[in-house]
């Protein structure tokens, strides 16, 4: 017969899980890796984006597992779950910079600018109407507000394969204040970084 563990118990109530629904959610940037390939000139800047406290003030769905292994609505909540959670853009809605694409293919740069617009980087035009390129730097983007509309995206991976909420599109937040450094540093919890 199974023995009684002195102490040791289990509350259902810690069995809750709340699956963060897709939707879109205010944001900061708050990494930025670039790799540049000095071959072709292209560069593709793979950004992270973490969730604002203002989340707290949106109601999202509530999911509940439909016992499938999906999940399905079962009412609404506060997003102040998803205050701090971290999201990574979608493996093919990557921010490609190509300074030369091919005739007709000017479409490759087209996150590149839209997403930086929303970001607040500014593109001059040329005389002829069509945006200069710039080049941007983490400093040019780290800390600025956006929207994330942020959906699943099917991955496999050395034989394992699962679903994971990734970024899709990048919106302007126009109320959405810049973080400092120190703030950045504090959501990556990197105090070390921090200059004091």
């Amino acid at each position: 017969m199974a023995k009684v563990i002195e102490n040791a118990t289990f509350d259902p109530a810690d069995n809750e899980f709340n699956k963060i629904p897709e939707g879109t959610y205010p944001a900061h940037v708050t990494s930025v890796n670039s790799t540049k390939f000095e071959d072709t000139g292209k560069s593709v800047y793979n950004l992270t984006f973490t969730v604002a406290d203002e989340v707290k003030n949106i109601t999202v769905p509530k999911l509940k597992t439909d016992g499938n292994g999906g999940y399905e609505e079962d009412g609404e909540q506060s997003g102040e779950f998803i205050k701090g959670k971290e999201f990574r853009l979608a493996s093919k809605r990557s921010m490609w910079l190509n300074p030369s694409p091919e005739q007709g293919k000017g479409w490759q740069n087209k996150n590149y600018v839209n997403w930086n617009k929303s970001l607040g980087v500014e593109f001059p035009e040329t005389e002829d109407g069509k945006i200069q390129l710039v080049e941007i730097e983490e400093s040019d983007i780290i800390g600025k507000p956006c929207l994330v509309k942020v959906a699943n995206e099917p991955w496999e991976y050395n034989g394992n394969s699962g679903i994971a909420l990734k970024v899709f599109d990048v919106l302007e937040w126009k109320d959405g204040s810049t973080l400092s450094t120190e703030e950045v540093a504090l959501k990556n919890n990197k105090e070390d970084d921090l200059p004091f």
